[in-house]
C-alpha cells in the first residue's frame, strides 16, 4: 500500500515484487481499494516480470467472517485483473495459547478446507493460483498459534480437493523454525524428532517464500523469534536452509522465490539484496540465482 517501499532498482535488475498487504482495515474502503490498483499499475509500469499478492493476516478471517471472505474474493480479482499471477493465503485461525490445549485442530482444518473448496469454484474464471502458506508450530511471541497448516502432512486434505488452483506457498523460514524447535524438544525429552527438514507436502508447490530467523518463542516463557532473518545472519543452519530451498525448487522449478525479510528501512532494501548476494554464493544454488530470484 506504500509506493515509496517499492525498490526500483530490483524490478530492474531482479524483477519480481509480492505486494503484501497486513491488514485487513487496510481494505476497509473504497480509497483502500483504488490505491491498492494504482500501485499495482504503477509496479506493472515499472517493467515487474513477475507479481504476486498476499492477502492479510490481521482482521482478515476469511472462513467464518462473511465480509473478510468478501475481501477475498475481490482480492483476488484485482490480482487477476494486473497480471498477477497468484495470491498467497493463511488460514489465519489464530489460537491464544490459554486456549491451545482443548482446541480441535482436526476439526478447524476441515473448516479451512470446505472454504478453500469454495473459494476455489468462485475463482474458476480467473488464471491465478491460490498458495496456501505454512505457518510456524507457534507465533513470533509465544502466544498464540495459527495451527491449521504447520507440517507438510497437514496439506493432504488440500491435495484432496484436487484443483488445479489450490495449492502450497512454503515459507522455508517457517518450516525452519518448526523443525529447530522440534529437534530442541527432542533432544530435551531423549525423543529425537522424526521430522525431516527436506520433506514437502504432497500438494502442489506453486510459491516459495526465503528467509532465516533468530531465536525461538517458547509459550508461557519471555523468549521471541524474529522472522526474515538474512540467512547468514539467522540462527538456523545455512546449509539446512540451502537444502530446504533446494528440495522444494526441485520439487517446483517454476516457483517463483519472495525473499521475505525484514528491513531497517523498508525503503532502502539492503537485506533482500544480501540475501540475494548469499544464495549466488551457494555452490548448490548459485546457477538457479545467477540473473536475481527464480
Amino acid at each position: 500500500m506504500r509506493r515509496d517501499q517499492i525498490d526500483h532498482r530490483w524490478i530492474e535488475q531482479v524483477g519480481g515484487i509480492e505486494a503484501y498487504v497486513f491488514d485487513g482495515d487496510d481494505l476497509a474502503g473504497e480509497d483502500h481499494w483504488r490505491l491498492l490498483a494504482e500501485n499495482l499499475r504503477h509496479i506493472r509500469a515499472l517493467g515487474a516480470r513477475a507479481l504476486t499478492l498476499h492477502f492479510p493476516t490481521e482482521h482478515a478471517d476469511w472462513v467464518h467472517d462473511g465480509d473478510a471472505y468478501r475481501k477475498l474474493l475481490r482480492f483476488c480479482e484485482v490480482a487477476a485483473e494486473h497480471g498477477a499471477a497468484g495470491v498467497t493465503l493463511h488460514a489465519n485461525q489464530f489460537v491464544a495459547a490459554s486456549d491451545w490445549p482443548g482446541f480441535d485442530v482436526a476439526e478447524r482444518r476441515r473448516r479451512v478446507l470446505g472454504r478453500l473448496a469454495e473459494l476455489d469454484a468462485a475463482l474458476a474464471h480467473l488464471p491465478i493460483w491460490i498458495g496456501v502458506e505454512n505457518l510456524p508450530v507457534i507465533g513470533v511471541q509465544g502466544i498464540d498459534y495459527d495451527p491449521v497448516f504447520v507440517y507438510p502432512a497437514d496439506f493432504a486434505g488440500l491435495a484432496e480437493i484436487g484443483s488445479p488452483r489450490l495449492g502450497v506457498t512454503w515459507d522455508i523460514c517457517h518450516w525452519a523454525v518448526t523443525h529447530a524447535l522440534a529437534r530442541a524438544v527432542g533432544n530435551l525429552t531423549q525423543r529425537p524428532t522424526v521430522l525431516d527438514p527436506l520433506d514437502l507436502p504432497e500438494a502442489p508447490l506453486r510459491h516459495i517464500h526465503f528467509a532465516s530467523f533468530a531465536g525461538i518463542a517458547l509459550p508461557h516463557l519471555p523468549y521471541t523469534c524474529t522472522e526474515g532473518v538474512a540467512p547468514q545472519d539467522g540462527d538456523a543452519d545455512p546449509g539446512v536452509l540451502a537444502g530446504m530451498l533446494g528440495a522444494a525448487l526441485d520439487r517446483a522449478p517454476g516457483a517463483g522465490v519472495v525473499f521475505e525479510v525484514q528491513e531497517e528501512d523498508y525503503g532502502d532494501r539492503r537485506t533482500c539484496w544480501s540475501t540475494l548476494s548469499w544464495l549466488r554464493s551457494v555452490p548448490a544454488l548459485r546457477g538457479r540465482f545467477r540473473n536475481g530470484g527464480s
